[in-house]
């Protein structure tokens, strides 16, 4: 045999190691949730389709600029947070762990079940183990209240 038709062993052995591992790579990539990251889910809240009358939730001047607090729409419980004085954000209560009933902490909601903070702002998961962001519901400022639409 001459020595280019010779495979060495040591060649050989790199080779069957690389395709291994780019095997090994691919299998492993299929094991991986399909559409959206987890932290993608996270910044993206999801509305709630509304279709009833906006329902008075609280009063404007209960929520100072940059708080939280918990309401009800009907028979929904919600939590609010006022972005600006001309903004204001609702979300389900419900956490998007494990189904507990979360509670406003101080610009953010916390889950007391599993520890899961949510921003106020946006409804996105600040720490899980949570990864989806709440749902959020349609919110207005009319007038002296606060109205929310479920």
């Amino acid at each position: 045999m001459s020595a280019e038709s010779t495979l060495s062993r040591r060649l050989l052995l790199t080779s069957t190691t690389a395709a291994t591992g780019g095997v090994c790579a691919l299998a492993l990539a299929g094991c991986a949730p399909s559409g959206t990251s987890g932290s993608s889910s996270a910044t993206s809240p999801l509305a709630i389709p509304t279709t009833g009358t906006p329902t008075r939730v609280g009063k404007l001047a209960d929520v100072p600029v940059g708080t939280t607090a918990t309401g009800t729409a009907g028979s929904q419980n919600i939590v609010i947070f006022r972005a600006s004085e001309t903004e204001v954000v609702a979300y389900t209560d419900i956490c998007t762990h494990a189904g507990c009933q979360i509670a406003p902490s101080g610009t953010n909601f916390k889950c007391p079940c599993h520890g899961s903070v949510f921003k106020g702002a946006d409804g996105t998961v600040v720490t899980g183990p949570a990864k989806k962001a709440l749902p959020r519901f349609a919110a207005a400022i009319d007038g002296d209240w606060i109205t929310v639409s479920v």
